[in-house]
């Protein structure tokens, strides 16, 4: 009999979208109920096995409990690795347990395994092999035809066409509507076919019924990418339609984005889909920030903001159903694409999680991936014939998956949003120390719970720094082991002082100004002393909150290019966002 110790689980399995996926945690009889696991995709390397033991909830009780010696790491890590081998080597595992395992302070056994086999080879997923080159007109045609366009102001027809040919992107555009002549003084064409010129992209607005015979034709003519706004395909059970729509495509090389969808736009080109108003809905300027979702609703709100806060838009892309090009294919394109430099990920479901974190693991270290995925709740098939298949619910595995390929990921939409700006505007931090500046203590202390949540450093001020604060600032000045606290007495002349003593401090890696500008004495030359202490080229979050006020220095903040967030905690999950990437990058080293 084995000599007690403490219980782990390790296993591991086929899931649909990521592949194979190793699974570790507490185990023993208590496995389904503590539920304290974590994921990777297979294959992992020993620190990618050493970090799943590091990552369970209960890690402390690795290091030793009542009488119990530390348990041996190492052990666990390399029994991971072996599981990894196994379920990459042997293709037709489909799921296995080992549980429990049993730790010691020197080795590790494994007591009881479970192993279920398909009757099917579990390979990976297979890979689109389209070249990256095949996205290019979807962003930069120099033709479009609208398919469906609509004389009617309202129509989803019309307002397309209004929004293509009506402001700032300058190619050539053909209605195709049979019934009419001229539709917002363009000619019109009865079908793609009689179009006598060159078309690189069509969107499609008709019934889905028309979506076959409407993709033959764009086939003769030659039209390399399709954007299919229509809904009525897959989402409402008309699975036929559409896929005789994508063996259509792919017969003639063509590459669709949709159906179900808003479409393309594209802030250099200013190519524009979108069958909202430019009345209804604002379009951001150009700039390095491409936005991929599988919601256009969530993807309308996000331009808004941009156009609001002055964040730049190189590509945005709005997939619905994703019936030929996915999510890992466009990261591929952005890879390339020299107008991006930060990605935004907006996703439901997917297609091929596997495809698109190899594609992330390429390009994070470059280009910031933030993602946001929803269906947090789906806890996968309740038959599944082991525990690591009844706990591998699809969003655990999701954020495990994501998290190791080097994307950021976020809760909600405001934490995506809030990432993109903190990334577009600041330098990668060259460490993990926040110092934190304020002219009212209690956001600080929010701010201070926040930054334990993500086990995030406050800076430890030497001695030299000390003194100088102590010795340039007024006597007014509280300074605690977390906070500069300038107090409510607290000038702009005040700020600027203790900021440059902080900017020039290696021991800081984040500065964080914290502002109640409902205090008088704050005046508004703080504007210029952020200008000025921006040039020094240390990452700066800010925080402010209140009303009309506070609102308007915050904008002129965000105008000098630092971002102003209006609570504590969005300001650390903003710091946290830029220590996070600045680890991606290699700009800062852990272990």
């Amino acid at each position: 009999m084995e000599t007690p110790g403490t219980e782990f689980i390790v296993g591991a399995m086929q899931d649909p979208q990521f592949g194979k996926t190793l699974m570790f945690g507490l185990g023993g009889i208590f496995v389904e109920v503590l539920r304290d696991v974590t994921f990777r995709l297979a294959p992992v390397t020993y620190e990618q096995a050493l970090s799943m033991v590091s990552g369970i909830r209960s890690e402390r009780i690795l290091n030793g409990y009542r009488g119990f010696p530390p348990i041996d790491r190492n052990a666990i890590a390399n029994i991971l690795c072996a599981t990894s081998r196994l379920i990459t080597e042997n293709t037709y595992v489909s799921e296995l347990d080992f549980n429990p395992v049993i730790a010691h302070e020197h080795g590790a056994v494994v007591v009881d395994a479970r192993i279920v086999l398909s009757d099917q080879d579990q390979s990976e997923l297979k890979k689109t092999t389209h070249p990256a080159s095949s996205l290019v007109s979807f962003f930069k045609a120099k033709s479009v035809a609208v398919i469906g366009a609509s004389a009617i102001p309202g129509k989803i027809g019309h307002e397309i066409l209004r929004s293509i040919s009506q402001y700032d992107y300058h190619g050539r555009v053909y209605p195709i509507n049979p019934g009419s002549k001229t539709i917002l003084g363009l000619k019109c064409y009865s079908s793609v076919t009689d179009v006598p010129e060159e078309i690189d992209l069509a969107v499609l607005t008709t019934p889905a019924k028309f979506a076959p015979m409407i993709m033959e034709q764009c086939g003769f003519k030659g039209v390399k990418a399709v954007v299919i706004v229509s809904g009525g395909f897959k989402e409402t059970g008309n699975d036929d339609v559409e896929k005789d729509t994508v063996s259509i495509a792919r017969k003639f090389g063509i590459r669709i984005i949709g159906p179900n969808c808003i479409g393309v736009f594209d802030g250099h080109s200013r190519l524009d889909t979108f069958f909202q108003s430019h009345e209804r809905m604002l379009r951001p300027n150009g700039g390095r920030v491409a936005i991929i979702t599988q919601s256009g609703t969530f993807g309308a709100t996000i331009l808004e903001w941009a156009a609001e806060q002055g964040v730049g838009i190189s590509k945005f892309v709005s997939y619905g159903n994703r019936c030929d090009v996915d999510e890992g294919e466009l990261l591929d394109f952005f890879d390339q694409d020299d107008e991006t430099s930060i990605i935004g990920i907006y996703a439901e479901g997917l297609g091929n999680g596997r495809r698109l974190c190899d594609a992330a693991r390429k390009i994070a270290p470059r280009k910031p991936i933030v993602i946001l995925k929803a269906g947090k709740t789906d806890l996968g098939s309740k038959a599944a014939k082991s525990h690591t298949g009844w706990l591998a619910g699809s969003y655990e595995i999701a954020k495990a998956a994501f998290e190791q390929a080097g994307m950021i990921t976020s809760e909600n939409v405001t934490q995506l949003f809030d990432a993109i700006r903190a990334l577009t505007s600041q330098p990668l931090p060259a460490g993990s120390n926040v110092a934190m500046v304020t002219n009212g203590a209690g956001p600080c202390v929010m701010a201070a719970d926040q930054l334990r949540r993500y086990k995030m450093n406050i800076a430890e001020l030497p001695r030299t720094t000390v003194a100088e604060l102590t010795s340039k600032l007024p006597s007014y000045l509280l300074l605690s082991e977390t906070t500069v606290d300038l107090t409510g007495s607290a000038t702009s002349h005040d700020y600027e002082s203790a900021l440059n003593i902080l900017a020039k401090d290696p021991a800081v890696s984040i500065m964080m100004p914290f502002f109640v500008f409902q205090d008088t004495l704050l005046d508004e030359g703080i504007v210029d002393v952020l200008d000025k202490v921006r040039k020094l080229r240390k990452p700066m979050i800010c925080c402010a909150a209140g009303g009309t006020y506070t609102r308007s220095m915050s904008k002129r903040i965000e105008a000098i290019g630092i971002p102003v967030y209006e609570t504590a905690e969005r300001a650390v999950d903003a710091a946290h966002v830029l220590i996070t990437q600045a680890i991606v990058s290699g700009a800062i080293s852990v272990g």
